[in-house]
This record gives C-alpha cells, structure tokens and sequence, in this order.
C-alpha cells in the first residue's frame, strides 16, 4: 500500500499527531538516540521532553515503523478499554482503595500486544498473558485467577519466614546492595508460594536464572524499539536455554512424589498453583506458560518497588521516624502484624502508594493496532483534536509519565510526598501501578501484601537506613537516582543502605 493512500486513511480517521523531528534516512538518527538513552539510563527525561506538546502525544517514525507515543490519560483509556459500552463491569473488589474496573475483553479487541510483542518477547513471556491475545490470553487469565486473586492464610507463613531471613542479613551493620537483596528476596518468596519449593537465592553466590532474566528484559527491550524488524534480530539463545532448564527442574520436582503427605507443610505445597496444575495434568508448555506469568508479574515489579521505598526512605529520615511511630500505636515492636492492622496504617499505605506514583515498576507499555482506529486526542495544532491510528501502529503508553505529569498532580510532581494522599486522589486513569482494564494486574493483592509486610516487619526491627557507598560510610546527600528502563523501570545504580536499629 502507497504511502499517499496510508496517509489518506489516517486523514479520515482524525488528524495527526506532532512528529519528533529526524534527519537521517528512515530516521536511523531517531531510532539510534532512544538506544543512546536506554544505554544512558535516562529514556525516561528524553521522552518527558519529547511529550511536551498540546495534547501529550507524539509520532515517531524509526526504521520505517511509526509508534505513537502518549502519557495522555484520555489516550492510554482508549487503548487499555477500548469500545467501553454501558456493560461495563466494576467489582466490589478493592485494592488499598483503587477500584478495580473490568472490560469484558470483548470489548477491547482494537489493540493488543501484537504478533511482533509476541516474537521479541516470546524467549522471556512464552504463551503467557503478558505476550498473548485473544482466546489464547483469556484462557491464560481464566487459568490464572484462581490462584492470584486473593492472599491465602499461609502466604504470610511463607513470607514471615524468608523475611525473618532478610532481616537477619541486614543485621550485620553492613552495607547491602538493596535491588539485588530485593530481588532474591522477592524470588524466593513467590516460588515458595507458587511453586511449592523456595528457588533458594538469598545465600547462593551464583544467580544463572536471575541473570538470563535480566539479559533477555535488556536486549528485548532494545529489539521492541524497531517493532517487526525487532523478531529478525537474534535472540538470547544462552539465556533461553537456562531459563527452561530451571522450569523444568522444578516441574520434575512437582511431579516426583511427596515422602511425607500428613505434615502443613506438604498439604501447603499440594495446593500450590504448580503442584495443582500438575495434578489436573495441565500440559508442561502450558505450565511453563503460568510460572513465567507469576515469576514476571510477582517478582520483578514487587522487588523493584521495594528497592524505591527503601531508597525513598534513606533520603528522607523523618518519614522513617513517622512510619516507626505509627507502627508502635498499632502493633508495637515485637508482634507480628495482622492484615486488618496493616492496612489502617495510613502513612504504611501511602508510602507504597507514592512510591508506585512515582516509580511505578512498569513505566511504559506497548500496544499494537490491529485496525485502523483513533486516539481520543493529540491531533492538529491544538492537540486536542482526535488522532488516525493505522492498522500495525505501535501505541507506546507512558505510565511513569502520566504519574509524574504537574499538570495532572501539581507542581510538587517529582518529590516524594506520602502526605500527598491525605487529601489527593488520582482518578483511575492517571494511576496505573497494576495497569486497568481487562489486563489489569491479577496478582496485585498479594503483591501488596508483600510489600506492606516486609517493610512494616523491616522497620519494627531498624529505626534508621542509611543511603551508603561501597565503602560503608554515609552519603549525605546525592543526585537523583537515574532510571533504567527494561521494560521495568528499575535503578540505575546499586541501592547500598546500612540498617541500624535503636540506639547503633
């Protein structure tokens, strides 16, 4: 198809958005600065630049491949709840008082993850929810539910007893690398939980799993950035090959009978999301397809947003003060927190909230057109006008962006501020830390239970945190921390905190 009569559809459809300028053929120039931020850690400052424009929406045209990209609330609802009609379903369910709005995904067919999502990602993702569409996603998300949307009594078992663990090790007045103690952490917990056996990294020195998933979030994140030409590049054939032989290892594990069936214990594991899947004899592929599902939504987006918090918190001292003190008018310093008690802790609530505000651990997502279709906004000089999407555009949704936009939160946007959500709430388009929609995060209940356990456990045992060096000794003040963007939005540089409890 011509490049006129492309351009004569798009024109029917609404207007277009700005493009951001390029000089070199197929905007090679374009394409190689964005791999320049990623590398730099601040793909995020470029994009806050490149957005500010009436109606926050962009074009860019790299390699022959266009992408839209928007941090327009009204763009990412259309995207994320296309065709929305009076059937609209919302559950009472809540979490920590966001609503949980749901599309009956019937409804939502105008965009997807797409074909060339599924090739890049397919390495990392496989058949999960987070690479799929249509009956395939569904059957995923229906499969899914069961054992994500709501905590079970155990799973504060399970995580007293791997943070029981983490304090221990932060007890040595020593530095620590907090993202990676985070990440093991976090690891540990959700295969103990889901896999019925705890992959064990806290104190293993060599992290092969870990270290495949974090080549293959790197270089797919690199390779999403062309679109289509992206599934020609290679993918991480080492990585792949490690990340499967964990998965089967510990699907054989399930499999092999249990020695003692009587203990809590065991009767846990047995109702484990794998050892069930195993028992109704779910196909191994289609397994592996479930557990990539829960490593990458409970791990990651968990391990990353605790690293922030405590961050957050080394640079802010009185609030570490506030949160200790709110933690001796309702639990006190020696036993272990309820559910119920956690969650009228206030400042414990916004805490997280804040931090999800302003690191939210997916920054960006991406969406494919699957027929030509419209943006509600962005089009024409004003911005405000709508915007022609052709069929195989790719939607680039900057949540992070949205979050931090002073026209939608105020101008103390980029300071961390819990206080904040005494008086202000977002509506539901401009908070997205679990995203919305039909797609909406299946297990953010007990993501959120696990962080507002770890870090109401963490603080009842250290009243400070120190932001260190390497060398131990206490950084006063620092720059702000870069981002890296991989596909999470993660520190650019290791988190070094020292904890001490009262009176070191």
């Amino acid at each position: 198809m011509s490049w006129n009569s492309s351009r004569l559809r798009a024109k029917k459809l609404g207007g277009r958005a700005p493009a951001v300028p390029y000089w070199a053929p197929l905007g090679i120039d374009l394409f190689a600065k964005a791999i320049n931020r990623l590398l730099k850690d601040d793909f995020f400052e470029w994009t806050r630049q490149i957005l500010e424009v009436p109606g926050r929406t962009v074009r860019l045209n790299t390699l022959g491949v266009e992408i839209l990209m928007t941090d327009s609330p009204e763009n990412t609802k259309a995207v994320l709840s296309t065709k929305v009609s009076t059937s609209i379903l919302v559950s009472p369910a809540k979490v920590s008082g966001f609503a949980d709005a749901l599309v009956n995904p019937q409804q939502f067919a105008d965009f997807g993850k797409g074909e060339a999502f599924h090739k890049i990602w397919y390495d990392l993702m496989f058949d999960s929810v987070f690479a799929t569409d249509g009956a395939i996603w569904h059957d995923n998300k229906n499969l899914l539910r069961d054992h994500t949307a709501k905590s079970r009594t155990t799973d504060y078992t399970v995580t007293e007893r791997h943070v029981s663990t983490l304090i221990r090790v932060f007890s040595d007045s020593r530095p620590h690398d907090c993202l990676d103690q985070m990440d093991r952490f976090v690891f540990d917990v959700v295969s103990d939980v889901f896999f019925g056996e705890s992959a064990g990294t806290l104190f293993t020195e060599l992290q092969p799993v870990r270290n495949a998933v974090e080549e293959m979030f790197l270089w797919n994140t690199q390779r999403i950035l062309i679109g289509k030409l992206g599934a020609l590049l290679p993918r991480s054939k080492k990585a792949s090959a490690v990340l499967n032989q964990y998965l089967d290892h510990v699907i054989d594990q399930a499999m092999a009978p249990a020695e003692d069936l009587d203990s809590d214990e065991a009767k846990r594991k047995a109702k484990s999301m794998l050892r069930v899947l195993v028992n109704d004899n779910v196909s191994r592929k289609r397994i592996k397809d479930q557990m990539m599902a829960i490593l990458l939504s409970g791990k990651d987006p968990v391990s990353i947003t605790l690293v922030w918090v405590l961050y957050e918190l080394a640079r802010n001292p009185d609030i570490v003060a506030a949160l200790h003190a709110e933690i001796s008018s309702t639990v006190g310093f020696s036993a272990k927190p309820f559910p119920a008690q956690m969650k009228t802790m206030s400042l414990l609530q916004n805490i997280i909230k804040e931090t999800l505000r302003m690191q939210p651990p997916v920054g960006f997502s991406i969406r494919t057109a699957f027929s030509d279709t419209t943006l509600p906004t962005g089009g024409g000089a004003t911005g405000k006008g709508r915007i022609g999407v052709l069929k195989g555009t790719h939607i680039v949704m900057s949540y992070i962006g949205t979050q931090r936009c002073k026209d939608l939160v105020g101008p103390t946007a980029n300071i961390f501020d819990p206080w904040r959500w005494e008086k202000w709430s977002p509506p539901l388009w401009e908070f997205l830390p679990f995203n919305q929609g039909p797609r909406i995060c299946l297990g953010r209940n007990f993501a959120w239970m696990q962080m507002e356990y770890l870090l109401y456990r963490v603080f009842q045992v250290f009243s400070h945190v120190d932001l260190v060096g390497e060398d131990g000794e206490r950084i006063v003040a620092r720059e702000e921390m870069k981002i890296k963007i991989t596909l999470n939005t993660k520190p650019a540089k290791p988190v070094m905190l020292r904890f001490r409890k009262a009176g070191e």
